[in-house]
């Protein structure tokens, strides 16, 4: 994910926007259909996959001062194929699933720290995200959060041990 501020035609900073793409895209995308509560789950899940499979990138903006706050039954047909505008972006933010780096966290802080990091993450599929992205394998029958917690934390763990070995 990257913050950034595009300069408008006039040479003056545009709004600033937030880029998502990969698996920040998808979760992204994810969160905003589940919001939809009228819509019925298979329904949710079919949109679901097929946006995020056609999506390459999302770029959010906050909204405008002065902008009408978005109406909480917004339809699902605002949602337009390659890109999504999110008027309440700065209102909730986005999972970084970079954020904490396991791997340097545990060899600068140490286990306890990392877990207590992880400890603030509550969502079952913002853990399984953070070590698909870092690349931290876990085993995909996991169900608890404390078991993906300890899960992503032995995966670090092992990969620095690899790296230790392979130096040496």
């Amino acid at each position: 994910m990257a913050s950034f501020e595009r300069p408008g035609r006039s040479g003056t900073m545009a709004k600033s926007t937030k880029a998502l793409s990969g698996a920040a895209k998808d979760a992204y995308l994810k969160r905003t259909i589940r919001a939809e509560g009228e819509l019925p789950e298979p329904v949710r899940d079919r949109l679901t996959e097929r946006l995020q499979s056609e999506i390459a990138t999302v770029s959010l903006r906050a909204a405008a001062v002065g902008d009408p706050p978005a109406a909480e039954t917004e339809p699902v047909e605002a949602i337009r194929v390659g890109v999504v505008h999110a008027r309440c972006a700065a209102d909730a933010p986005e999972f970084d699933p970079y954020s904490p780096n396991v791997v340097v966290a545990i060899r600068t802080r140490g286990r306890e720290a990392v877990l207590d990091q992880l400890g603030r993450i509550e969502d079952v599929d913002n853990l399984r995200l953070l070590a698909r992205e870092q690349q931290l394998g876990i085993a995909s029958d996991l169900s608890r959060p404390d078991e993906i917690r300890a899960a992503i934390v032995a995966a670090a763990e092992r990969r620095i041990a690899n790296r230790r070995a392979a130096a040496s």
